[in-house]
């Protein structure tokens, strides 16, 4: 080899060394950046010359790979907007405001979530989720059942809004349970009252008695009376009810269909459980009543599940799903482009992008609320790689010294 082709060599041998330094650097700046991604810088061999007897030359290049998929460590923060990927996948992000399908769309696992107040068009500002550097979170919008519909493409993808369905319209009652115990020492003839609640047509809560006449022994008849509202059925007397001598209820095992007319004029129907009471020589007691009616909710809270379905939760009790949080995956994850706010853009070498609904499809990713997923940089092997680095560049530089003071004698001995 040439003294021009060993201080090549050796120049080159350089630049390789310090930019693997600069990995190392970047590595342990970034060691408690949330899902911060560590770059490791590889040297391959590059040819750089050709002696006179057709020898080939070569000396180190550097490549730099980022182990994208390498989980970091799940760490707690307690903060209910901060999410964590177990798993494989990226949380989709959008740098427009309302973006989808196109080159504002990028990939994180950065689930550092807060809430950004923007002006969506209507006049008025709405509340919506963004990562920590003003990103939008997208994801599916539930319809007005709560349900939704999902594709493995970034088509019908929208920003999560926060507190979106401030109210959440009641229900009225079609189903009711009584689970009590009647005595069996009282009289033929004589009554027991037992009093819930259900919901009419306009929301209102309004109290369902049930009246127990004890007509023999292990028999009953049991009359249902509503507040402001008339029953219409079953008739007074008419609907029957027998224990076992054990006091096991025995009929009836089907729900009793209690009619009501409302004093504004409305009707409703429910289906009232009877199958859970008992009847003990023992006292009056109510051990629970339920129904499915509900008053008109506020929306005071709402919280992501391991899904990444966001629930609210209001005031009359209900909780109703509101959006859920699309997934992106690739083939090869590993060469997606690195930018900048711990972000990722697709390219051709990752391969195909698709959609995962974490909800529908059996899959090994989670989402772990209240934790964050922290960067998968090991110090002790970034300080290992620095050392070997550092030692790398030295010899390389000593050698240019070298190289570089045989050409000063040969210029001398010229002179």
């Amino acid at each position: 080899m040439s003294l021009i082709g060993a201080l090549s060599s050796s120049s080159l041998a350089m630049l390789a060394q310090s930019q693997g330094m600069q990995t190392v650097s970047n590595n342990i700046a970034n060691v408690n950046t949330t899902a911060y991604k560590r770059e490791q810088t590889l040297f391959a061999t590059l040819l750089n010359g050709q002696k006179a007897n057709g020898t080939k030359m070569f000396t180190a290049q550097a490549v730099d790979r980022r182990s994208v998929m390498a989980q970091g460590l799940i760490a707690s923060t307690g903060r209910s907007d901060d999410l964590a990927l177990d798993g494989e996948g990226f949380f989709i992000v959008s740098r427009v405001f309302g973006s989808t399908i196109d080159n504002d769309v990028y990939f994180t696992r950065d689930g550092a979530l807060q809430q950004k107040y923007v002006d969506d068009g209507s006049g008025a500002e709405q509340s919506y989720y963004t990562t920590a550097n003003g990103k939008y979170l997208m994801g599916w919008a539930a319809d007005e059942n709560g349900e939704f519909s999902t594709s493995n493409s970034l088509d019908g993808l929208v920003p999560l809004r926060a507190f979106s369905l401030d109210e959440l319209s009641g229900v009225a009652s079609t189903q009711a349970l009584m689970a009590a115990n009647i005595p069996s020492n009282t009289d033929t003839g004589d009554s027991v009252t037992l009093q819930g609640s259900i919901y009419d047509q306009t929301f209102a809560s309004q109290t369902l008695s049930y009246i127990w006449t004890k007509t023999a022994a292990n028999n009953w008849t049991v009359d249902f009376q509503v507040s402001n509202g008339t029953v219409a059925s079953p008739a007074t007397g008419t609907a029957a009810v027998s224990f076992t001598g054990d006091g096991k209820l025995l009929t009836p095992q089907d729900p009793v269909e209690v009619s009501v007319t409302w004093d504004d004029g409305t009707t409703s129907t429910i289906a009232v459980d009877l199958t859970e009471m008992e009847q003990y020589a023992d006292s009056t007691t109510i051990y629970r009543t339920w129904q499915d009616g509900s008053e008109t909710g506020r929306l005071y809270d709402e919280s992501f599940d391991k899904n990444g379905v966001l629930w609210g939760s209001y005031t009359n009790g209900r909780n109703r799903a509101l959006y859920k949080v699309a997934v992106a995956e690739f083939v090869a994850p590993d060469s997606l482009e690195a930018v900048s706010g711990n972000l990722f853009r697709s390219t051709e070498a990752a391969g195909e992008l698709a959609v995962r609904d974490l909800e529908l499809e059996q899959q090994d990713t989670t989402i772990l609320v209240g934790n964050l997923e922290s960067s998968n940089v090991d110090l002790a092997d970034e300080f290992t790689r620095m050392m070997m680095v550092q030692k790398a560049y030295t010899m390389a530089s000593t050698n240019f010294r070298t190289v570089d003071e045989m050409i000063d004698v040969a210029v001398s001995m010229k002179r």
